[in-house]
């Protein structure tokens, strides 16, 4: 599980720290930076995956823009595998150039992996060096450069563990209801869902347990379906009955169906796909196109797998639902951020609904909630 972040020098995070739970609702007005945690989430996911290099990744026009550094820092600890993983690197830029200034990944305070001042460690499960090499300014993450190394299991799982971290805003017109090919990460706008689900339908008892939630959600929904056009390339379909007696049955096109189904089974196969796995799923505005008793089911059922910790969730919401649904524990972040200043954030929990007796989504509404300082 995702403990703790730590960012500093991109746009307005500055010496900006968060820790978090099991389920968190980030809240606040737009520009206050909640989808900018978002954004570094998956840009050091890209990183840490070695599929692109550091300049094509962070940007010099990312740092702060009211500071003079040229330094970007940036940390995560992950709770799991029996212990606690710190994993912190550096960002240096030079004018139109950028390289990395260190990079470390520790577990329980021991290293398991160091690069600095040129210097590349490598160290065993029992913490003894394994290799060691020079790498002057490196260009990209080494961490991914040793994950089969037999003698890091350690360091392996924390790779693995961070490509299971789902980032996402749905954006429905944008999903395709076709693919050439499998692929095991969803993009940000989850454009590429049916990729995807190519993917994950390998895991039959998963799919089929989403497919009778999905009965339950969706009126007359019987079943998926890929049809081939050519050699690699398939479409997804969903059959559905017309009548009680099921005997009536029509296919539709992902793409024929409405802009709220796409959304909500997107939602659900999320939930139900990734469920035991140890994922962490950051969902930006999961209710947008959907209406309030298409929401709070799924919501209740995400709620249900975060307390039995069966998955983490990082939610953005506007929503008065979510809000006050997810507030009944201490479980929301307030955002704040006025011109050329950095963000800060402030903990909610029920209290300030109890101690005024609205609603929390209701101080929000009014600006009630925290008075501008």
């Amino acid at each position: 599980m995702l403990k703790r972040i730590y960012i500093d020098n991109f746009r307005g995070l500055v010496n900006f720290e968060m820790h978090f739970d099991s389920i968190n609702l980030f809240l606040g007005g737009n520009g206050a930076g909640k989808s900018t945690v978002f954004e570094v989430l998956r840009k050091i996911q890209i990183f840490i995956s070695g599929d692109e290099k550091v300049e094509g990744i962070f940007k010099s026009s990312d740092c702060t823009r009211w500071q003079t550094l040229q330094i970007q820092r940036f940390e995560l600890e992950i709770f799991g595998n029996g212990g606690n993983y710190k994993y912190e690197f550096a960002i240096r830029h030079n004018q139109d150039k950028s390289h990395v200034e260190y990079e470390r990944l520790w577990f329980n305070n021991q290293a398991l992996m160091k690069s600095e001042e040129g210097k590349f460690q490598i160290f065993r499960d029992d913490y003894e060096e394994v290799a060691k090499a020079t790498f002057p300014s490196p260009l990209g993450s080494l961490l991914w450069l040793f994950t089969r190394d037999s003698d890091s299991t350690k360091l392996d799982w924390f790779i693995k563990r961070m490509q299971r971290f789902i980032i996402v805003q749905i954006i429905p017109s944008l999903m395709l209801d076709g693919s050439e090919k499998e692929e095991i990460h969803l993009t940000s706008s989850m454009e590429n869902f049916v990729s995807w689900y190519r993917y994950i339908s390998q895991y039959q008892g998963k799919v089929a347990e989403l497919i009778n939630v999905l009965k339950d959600i969706l009126d007359g929904f019987l079943s998926f379906k890929f049809e081939q056009f050519s050699e690699n390339y398939r479409t997804l379909k969903l059959r559905f009955s017309t009548d009680k007696d099921r005997t009536k049955i029509i296919d539709y096109r992902f793409s024929e169906l409405s802009d709220g189904q796409k959304v909500v089974i997107a939602l659900y196969t999320i939930l139900y796909c990734t469920e035991s796995e140890d994922y962490t799923l950051c969902i930006d505005e999961p209710e947008n196109f959907l209406a309030l008793p298409e929401i709070q089911p799924w919501l209740i059922q995400l709620y249900d797998f975060c307390i039995d910790g069966k998955i983490q969730a990082l939610l953005i919401s506007h929503h008065p639902v979510l809000i006050n649904y997810l507030l009944a524990s201490p479980i929301g972040y307030w955002f704040e951020r006025q011109s050329n200043a950095p963000v800060r954030v402030k903990p909610i929990s029920n209290q300030e609904a109890e101690n005024s007796g609205l609603p929390i989504s209701e101080l929000i509404a009014r600006g009630w909630l925290y008075d501008p300082e």
